[in-house]
């Protein structure tokens, strides 16, 4: 018997779709069709769930004969591990790929909100050329940048602004030592208020949790520098969007760039649109060509090796594998 596998959205590349039908019945659902997904996960026994589509314990319960769920990125906010864990789901993502992307995105919007770059876009050139004299443009050379959550990104972004652009890097991290933070040239503060206090810039690559969720809100833009500025290419939730407006229409802070939000796309009612010193992307800092490639084939490589009975490398609930692979057996035989 072949397995099936529901590809929630599609993949980041071809290949890996490619590779996944080499080994089972691949199955294609809209994420916004709610009761065809529903339906097709009865059969299921792996999902390729592309961010944000939703795999929460109503899906996860409709699916019996699930083996193994694989996130299309590094995140997993969009899956309930718990459910799944419950179930003797397998959950795995892709970690290790987007530190360099990101790092490199969010460097590319900082310059762009420091030296006004947007404006050139919006206003056109003759009017750029007009303001070129009496625009707010600030060098990053000696400046300190905060970094907030110094994982794999973070790292990366401490590494380039310390050795590319001189910046002096403080990070606040409590799961990281002192001693991993100097490696990449950051130097460890022991509370997030201190870090705000003393930056120019901050931004933002924890892992979104409850302790993470709006952890960015009007008290914390209030505990920044008046003029500083703020990034976050991590995940939308972090940030109270409402509050950010606030910050950055106030003038307290001197720009802000972002490349997620809490509801995204970005309705056009966003509160965020409009904002002359605020530069938006549209979650697009990984999604390089390199990047997209690895990621889609990381998933398509782990999920064949699952329903073939591997454990996946990346399991973050590698406990119920047992459970999975006795599933998998039951139902392949």
């Amino acid at each position: 018997m072949r397995p099936t596998v529901l590809l929630i959205g599609s993949m980041y590349a071809a290949e890996a779709e490619e590779l996944l039908e080499q080994h089972a019945d691949v199955r294609r659902v809209d994420d916004q069709d709610r009761p065809a997904v529903l339906a097709a996960v009865a059969e299921a026994h792996g999902i390729v769930a592309r961010y944000p589509a939703r795999i929460d314990a109503e899906l996860i319960a409709a699916a019996p004969n699930l083996v193994a769920v694989l996130s299309s990125g590094r995140g997993v906010d969009n899956i309930d591990l718990d459910a799944a864990t419950e179930a003797g789901v397998v959950v795995a993502n892709n970690p290790g790929l987007g530190g360099k992307p990101v790092s490199e995105h969010a460097l590319g919007l900082l310059l762009m909100v420091t030296r006004g770059l947007t404006a050139i876009s919006r206003d056109g050139i003759e009017k750029a050329w007009e303001d070129r004299l009496t625009t707010h443009r600030v060098e990053l050379t000696g400046k300190v940048l905060g970094i907030v959550g110094l994982g794999n990104v973070g790292g990366w972004m401490a590494r380039r602004a310390h050795g590319g652009f001189l910046m002096r890097v403080l990070a606040y991290d409590p799961y990281v030592p002192a001693e991993k933070m100097a490696e990449v040239g950051a130097e460890k503060v022991d509370t997030l208020e201190e870090l705000l206090s003393r930056a120019d810039v901050v931004t933002c690559h924890p892992e979104l949790n409850d302790e993470t969720e709006q952890m960015f809100n009007d008290k914390t833009f209030a505990q920044m520098k008046p003029g500083a500025y703020f990034l976050n290419t991590s995940r939308g939730r972090v940030v109270d969007g409402e509050a950010l407006a606030r910050a950055l229409r106030s003038g307290h802070l001197g720009g802000a760039a972002l490349d997620v939000y809490e509801d995204e796309p970005l309705p056009a009612d966003s509160p965020l649109l409009g904002i002359g010193n605020l530069v938006l992307s549209a979650h697009i800092a990984d999604f390089t060509v390199e990047t997209k490639r690895a990621l889609a084939l990381s998933a398509a490589t782990q999920l064949a090796g699952a329903l073939a009975g591997k454990q996946p490398p990346a399991a973050l609930n590698p406990d119920v594998w047992g459970r999975a692979a006795e599933r998998r057996r039951a139902l392949l035989a």
